[in-house]
């Protein structure tokens, strides 16, 4: 009899260990842009506050969205982002523009220093679309406003909406990732040119 359990009990002990292991391993993610040194601007334009980036109502959790057809949309509970993409984008942004070297300053709150310019964003879309699995694509679109803070008022002086698609490998999520990066990182020299400027011509 006890040859019988123990038998039994070898056989259940696989079995357990083998239906944990099905489970694919969770993994996190960071999106990490870097400025070149050739960009960097040495006029200084005050102190700017990158206002908290908002996210469209689809892309506010942390989880990996994917486009499968025109209206049809996965979310991907093993693979995601490791802090919210609000918190990461405007990080990345105020990191990107305080090393652009177009202002004294620049802040993600209000602190003791009065700001003179706010940055506010707002993303509509941040997905891999694998509508044409032959042709998949990492997609960012978000949309820009700078605001001028003159103490007295605030003044709209920059609005544009940017929206980069960069194809990636349909098997590698790490490569999703990197056309992420990629495509950001095609915003922010567009932006920056752009508000560079926009700013000067406001100076005058």
């Amino acid at each position: 009899m006890k040859q019988i359990i123990f038998m039994v009990v070898l056989m259940f002990i696989p079995s357990c260990l083998n239906t944990q292991s099905i489970y694919p391993e969770k993994k996190y993610y960071l999106l990490d842009i870097e400025q070149e040194s050739t960009l960097k601007n040495q006029k200084k334009n005050g102190i700017l506050r990158v206002a908290k980036i908002r996210m469209s109502p689809p892309y506010t959790g942390k989880g990996f969205i994917y486009k499968k057809s025109k209206n049809t949309y996965d979310t991907d509970f093993y693979n995601e982002f490791l802090v919210s993409p609000d918190d990461m984008l405007a990080e990345l942004i105020r990191k990107w523009l305080a090393s652009s070297g177009m202002f004294e300053r620049v802040t993600c709150s209000p602190g003791h220093f009065k700001e003179d310019y706010i940055l506010e964003g707002a993303v509509t879309h941040l997905h891999g679309d694998y509508s044409d699995i032959d042709r998949p694509f990492a997609i960012l679109c978000i949309q820009f406003f700078l605001i001028k803070d003159s103490g007295l008022n605030y003044q709209l002086i920059f609005q544009k909406n940017y929206a980069k698609k960069v194809a990636i490998d349909k098997h590698n999520t790490q490569s999703l990732v990197q056309g992420w990066n990629k495509a950001l990182t095609t915003i922010m020299i567009d932006f920056q040119s752009e508000i560079e400027k926009k700013i000067r011509q406001y100076a005058r």
